[in-house]
């Protein structure tokens, strides 16, 4: 299962997708990455990893970041230094509401994620890595769907009419291709205020809480 592509368009922003960042989740987000062409991306080097499974460690831990995966990750991170940086995560469906809970705050020390539309997620990347291996104008965002594997009980097969997991796949995979054709920190946040200026909103509201007023609002 593991992927790595590298499109090449000469100058431009560096993008790095990462996938499979822990557990299984790689099953889910691998078909996303195939499904990528270079007509996708705008100019600029654009550099994707999926993963094979790996133990799961929340990347909110710090030890997630002493284990072999995620050494891994910052190796690739020193390598490239992105510009725009992508994590494709998923989700058991089962925890939807405690990701989207303002309690999230409280419990695990980070805002809650913000969805878009069709159960498809979005939030900044973990703290832990953000503030120290990233430029402050760089754009780092995690991007979550409910997993579609197997293995995974409660999963997202069993709950959701398969109308609405291709509506949630066409989400996912219209903001992996959103940020890939983005030229800019500004063309991206533009975008998304286009498509969804209550979520940036909010998503400002977020970072403002956790990062400062020094770092970009969205």
């Amino acid at each position: 299962m593991s992927f790595f592509k590298c499109i090449n368009k000469g100058k431009g922003p560096t993008k790095l997708f990462l996938g499979g960042v822990h557990g299984n989740e790689g099953k889910t987000t691998i078909n996303i990455f195939r499904s990528l062409i270079a007509n996708d991306f705008s100019n600029g080097k654009n550099i994707i990893y999926s993963f094979d499974e790996t133990p799961y460690i929340s990347t909110l831990k710090e030890e997630y970041y002493f284990s072999d995966i995620g050494k891994e990750i910052i190796a690739i991170i020193k390598k490239y230094k992105p510009d725009f940086y992508m994590e494709l995560h998923c989700y058991n469906i089962k925890n939807y509401n405690k990701l989207i809970s303002p309690k999230r705050q409280e419990i695990q020390g980070v805002p809650p994620l913000i969805e878009l539309k069709n159960h498809v997620l979005i939030s900044s990347v973990s703290p832990l890595i953000r503030k120290k291996y990233f430029k402050k104008e760089t754009v780092c965002k995690t991007l979550e769907i409910p997993c579609l594997n197997e293995n995974q009980s409660n999963s997202y097969f069993d709950n959701i009419h398969d109308y609405n997991r291709r509506l949630a796949t066409k989400t996912y995979l219209n903001i992996v291709k959103l940020i890939a054709k983005s030229k800019s920190r500004e063309e991206f946040e533009k975008e998304m205020i286009a498509f969804y200026p209550k979520q940036v909103e909010l998503a400002k509201k977020y970072a403002k809480e956790i990062f400062g007023e020094n770092y970009p609002p969205f």
